[in-house]
């Protein structure tokens, strides 16, 4: 069997494809990436750490770097059989590392740099150093597709490398050098808002990252675009991301935004906006109401308000998260107020006392979750 012959210059668009080729086959679609999980796709490779390699041979941990001409990790081809086995050095510290070591030898799998020079480990000393530089950077441009997508990096816009880091759970170094290529490319006028195809891919990742919050009032964790209010408890004072979940008291939603079962008198055979049973109004939506109107009776029909946004509102919204006004759940008393959620122990004690839009709650200050 002849060698192939290997190129003097990296391939960079072939490493990049290949990384989005491997996201593609395991429909990847959340960061950070898991990446031995990669390895199920296919047959004829494993991913192993030194550790249990060492146990399986009966070798020290330094005979196993040495085997694997390598203190981080080594993609070894067993020839014979076909067989892959990506090899990491699991008693490495730094877990970001250890991602970007397993992804660099993925790269080594997908780009068969093993079969393309013919070597079961290579290292440096058995390659000539072009070799080995071209396999290096190949991989490593494979890594960085892999675990940090350049389109994805831009449109998460990371202040730093330690964003990056956090973000990706790849290490400072890694995330220094992504950091680095990012930058140098936009200098050079590149535009990463062209790849859509990796755009679709993680689009929902990114929505969530840029819109996700956590209502410091309540704790409540959701994710809007357009949202100016909590739709929990009506404040508007949150955190990016999520830093806490609480989860409150919801109704179920058909297609239709009609509630699946009446609230009020549980009959499931739901034909229009009212239960044609006890007459309840089952869609939630923006009355129009401030806060601090809220349990004052409405007399008209709730489907002819016309002082609201016309937000329809989830299943569990008390408020209206673009203009702060009550939704109809919550005036019709659908939905228990949060505050009897939160503090249980107080129920019966506190009171929903709402001035404006900034919601005032009357509860002690040891009681708030800041």
């Amino acid at each position: 069997m002849m060698m192939m012959t290997t190129s003097k210059k990296p391939n960079f668009p072939k490493a990049e494809q290949a990384a989005f080729k491997l996201l593609k086959i395991n429909n990847v679609r959340d960061l950070p990436v898991k990446v031995k999980k990669l390895a199920k796709r296919f047959t004829n490779l494993k991913i192993k750490s030194y550790s249990w390699f060492a146990k399986k041979r009966n070798m020290t941990l330094e005979e196993v770097c040495e085997f694997a001409n390598s203190d981080e990790g080594c993609c070894w081809y067993i020839k014979s059989k076909n067989k892959y086995i990506i090899l990491y050095n699991d008693t490495v510290e730094n877990v970001g590392r250890i991602r970007w070591t397993i992804a660099h030898e993925l790269g080594h799998f997908m780009l068969k740099h093993n079969e393309i020079s013919n070597k079961s480990v290579y290292a440096r000393n058995s390659l000539t150093e072009e070799e080995y530089e071209v396999f290096e950077k190949e991989a490593n441009c494979f890594a960085r597709n892999l675990l940090a997508p350049a389109p994805v990096v831009y449109q998460l816009r990371p202040i730093n490398p330690h964003g990056i880091s956090e973000v990706f759970h790849i290490s400072y170094e890694a995330a220094n050098n992504v950091y680095a290529f990012l930058n140098n490319g936009l200098r050079r006028g590149f535009s990463y808002s062209q790849n859509h195809v990796i755009l679709r891919t993680f689009e929902r990742f990114i929505f969530k990252y840029k819109y996700a919050k956590t209502c410091n009032i309540c704790s409540y964790h959701f994710v809007e675009k357009d949202t100016q209010y909590c739709p929990i408890c009506g404040g508007h004072s949150f955190t990016k991301g999520e830093v806490d979940n609480m989860f409150y008291s919801k109704i179920e939603l058909d297609d239709f935004n009609r509630a699946v079962i009446c609230p009020n008198c549980t009959n499931e055979h739901i034909v229009g906006d009212y239960c044609h049973v006890c007459g309840k109004y089952i869609v939630n939506k923006c009355t129009g109401f401030p806060a601090d109107e809220l349990y004052e009776p409405f007399k008209g029909n709730w489907h002819e308000i016309e002082k609201g946004c016309g937000e329809i509102l989830s299943g569990d919204a008390r408020f209206c998260p673009k203009c702060g006004s009550t939704s109809t759940f919550s005036e019709a008393r659908i939905l228990t107020q949060w505050v009897e959620e939160k503090f249980p122990e107080r129920e019966g004690q506190r009171h929903l006392q709402a001035v404006g839009s900034n919601n005032v709650v009357d509860i002690l200050d040891d009681d708030l979750p800041f």
